[in-house]
């Protein structure tokens, strides 16, 4: 009997187990034998589902958090340029320094999943501090509250991706290599099974089962030609 290979996707499993779990069942001698099979393969249908949910998961929520980081982006480009009028535009004054010591991109082009949220949360407290500044503080209350939902909505948005990706590599690390292992185990006892069945017809029972790989079809040798 042909088995998969360690490489051999998930989804190829399927179809062969449908066709041998339906092939047992119609045949009255075998029939029934084929329930353990069954069940493993309803497993796998039902997990490779969950994992292929939380992939379009996955993505939607790597949207979201893009869409989350490119508000704090403007929000944090908004207070910038408030803050650069505050000071007549003079990026050494130290009240502009204090905000964004290496300017402004090294806020806005820094990782969105950790860096920025630890930066803009380290602004959020340096504005706690100027709110009432006579120079920058109304730039400080006017972009502070903006700044403090655009950074909940990021690490909002970055929690829940966080949580669908440990749920699939749980579905791609653990769960399926376990799944697919008692596939096998079940595939391979069927067949034993069936032996018993019809032990002196092998190739009888190698018929309730699909290969999963094509057999080579070998090219016979051409004939030289005799024509001139």
């Amino acid at each position: 009997m042909d088995m998969p290979t360690a490489d051999t996707a998930a989804e190829a499993h399927l179809p062969k187990s449908a066709y041998s779990r339906a092939r047992v069942a119609a045949d009255p001698k075998t029939a029934g034998r084929e329930a353990g099979l069954a069940t493993v393969h309803t497993n796998l249908v039902a997990l490779l589902r969950q994992r292929d949910d939380l992939r379009e998961l996955e993505q939607s929520n790597s949207a979201l958090l893009d869409a989350a980081d490119e508000a704090v982006d403007d929000d944090v480009e908004g207070f910038e340029l408030h803050l650069l009028g505050a000071v007549k535009k003079n990026r050494d004054n130290p009240k502009y320094r204090r905000y964004f010591p290496d300017g402004l991109r090294a806020i806005t082009a820094a990782d969105p999943r950790k860096e920025e949220p630890e930066l803009v949360g380290d602004m959020l407290t340096l504005m706690a501090e100027d709110g009432n500044d006579p120079e920058i503080g109304e730039a400080v209350r006017t972009w502070s509250p903006k700044l403090t939902t655009s950074l909940t909505r990021v690490v909002d948005a970055d929690e829940a991706l966080t949580t669908t990706e440990k749920a699939l590599a749980m579905i791609q690390d653990v769960k399926l290599p376990g799944l697919l292992a008692n596939w096998r185990d079940e595939y391979k006892k069927l067949e034993g099974a069936l032996l018993m069945v019809y032990p002196t017809d092998p190739k009888r029972v190698a018929r309730f089962f699909k290969p999963f790989r094509k057999n080579r079809k070998i090219s016979k040798p051409q004939t030289p030609s005799t024509t001139p």
